[in-house]
C-alpha cells in the first residue's frame, strides 16, 4: 500500500503544475466570465451588476444579428461542402497511379501555410487592384471584379480559402480509405456492382467515423472563424463577411463593451455544444462501428 501511495503522490506531483495552470489560467477566466457577462463592464471601471440586459440586448443588436446569421451560413452550407469535397479529393488522391505521392504533397502543403499567409496570398490573387484574377480578366476584356468588397463573392471567397487549406483533413480521409479492406470491393465487383455503388456502399459506410470526425471539427472551425473575416475585408461589405467571433472581438476591444462580449462568447459557447451533442448523438444513425458489429454478432 506504501509502494501505491508512493507511486500515486509522484504522478500527482508532476501533473500539479497542469492543475495549476488549468485551473489559473482556464477555469478562473471562465467562472469570471459568466459573472461579468451579467454585469456592465469594461475593463476600466468597477462591474455593475444589470442582470440579463447584456443577453436581451443581443436580440436587439441588428450587427450581432447579421454576424451570427453570416456565421449559420458558413456552418450550415460551408461545412457540408468543405467535407464532401475533402472525401472527393481523398478519394482521387487515393488512386494509386505514377507520381500521386507527389500530388498528394502537393495538396497537403497549404494546411501548412499560417491562416495569415494565406489570406496574404488570396489578397493577392483577387484584389480588386492588381489581383492576379482581375488581370486575367482585363486581359480578355471582361471588367474587374470587386471580390471583398461585393455583398455576393466575400462569403464564398471565405469558403473557398477554407476549402483551399484542407489537406490535414483529407489525409486524415485518405488514411480512413486504406484501411477499409479490399475484399469488400472484390466481393461487389463479384456481384456486378458499379463503382458508383461500390462508393455509397462500400466506401461511405466505411469512412463515416472519420466524416464525423471532420464534420464536428469544421463545424467548431466555422463558429469560430476570425482570421479570414477579419484581414481580408474587416467583416465587410456592410457586415456582410462579419462572423460572430469578430463581432464578438469588436464589442470587446473597440468598443470596451467586454461585459456584453462575454454574453456573447457563452451564448457561442451553448450553441456549439448544443449542436455537437445532436451531432454526436443522431450519429449511431449513420455512423458504421465494425467494432461494435462484431461484437453484436
Amino acid at each position: 500500500m506504501t509502494s501505491r501511495w508512493r507511486e500515486e503522490g509522484k504522478f500527482l506531483l508532476f501533473i500539479l503544475p497542469w492543475i495549476v495552470g488549468f485551473l489559473v489560467f482556464f477555469v478562473g477566466p471562465a467562472a469570471l466570465s459568466v459573472v461579468y457577462s451579467f454585469a456592465d463592464y469594461n475593463s476600466v471601471t468597477p462591474p455593475r451588476w444589470i442582470g440579463f440586459d447584456n443577453y436581451r440586448d443581443l436580440f436587439k443588436d441588428q450587427i450581432y444579428l447579421k454576424s451570427f446569421g453570416n456565421t449559420l451560413y458558413f456552418v450550415f452550407i460551408a461545412v457540408p461542402i468543405t467535407v464532401m469535397f475533402q472525401i472527393l479529393i481523398s478519394v482521387v488522391l487515393n488512386v494509386e497511379i505514377k507520381g500521386i505521392r507527389f500530388f498528394r504533397t502537393i495538396y497537403y502543403l497549404p494546411y501548412l501555410v499560417p491562416p495569415v499567409a494565406t489570406v496574404i496570398i488570396w489578397l493577392l490573387l483577387f484584389g480588386t487592384d492588381g489581383g492576379f484574377v482581375n488581370q486575367i480578366l482585363e486581359g480578355v476584356g471582361l471588367p474587374k471584379v470587386d471580390w471583398f468588397g461585393s455583398e455576393g463573392w466575400s462569403k464564398p471567397l471565405i469558403v473557398t480559402i477554407g476549402i483551399w487549406s484542407s489537406g490535414g483533413p483529407v489525409l486524415i480521409f485518405l488514411a480512413a480509405l486504406k484501411g477499409v479492406p479490399s475484399q469488400l470491393y472484390e466481393a461487389a465487383r463479384i456481384d456486378g456492382a458499379s463503382r458508383f455503388r461500390q462508393f455509397f456502399t462500400i466506401t461511405m459506410p466505411m469512412i463515416s467515423p472519420t466524416i464525423l470526425f471532420s464534420l464536428v471539427l469544421q463545424m467548431i472551425y466555422y463558429f469560430q472563424m476570425f482570421t479570414e473575416s477579419r484581414l481580408l475585408n474587416n467583416g465587410g461589405p456592410d457586415y456582410s463577411s462579419s462572423t460572430y467571433m469578430l463581432n464578438t472581438y469588436n464589442t470587446a476591444f473597440r468598443d470596451m463593451k467586454f461585459g456584453y462580449a462575454m454574453a456573447q462568447s457563452w451564448i457561442l459557447f451553448v450553441i456549439i455544444l448544443i449542436l455537437t451533442w445532436i451531432v454526436m448523438k443522431t450519429s449511431n444513425r449513420w455512423v458504421y462501428y465494425e467494432a461494435d458489429k462484431g461484437g453484436d454478432a
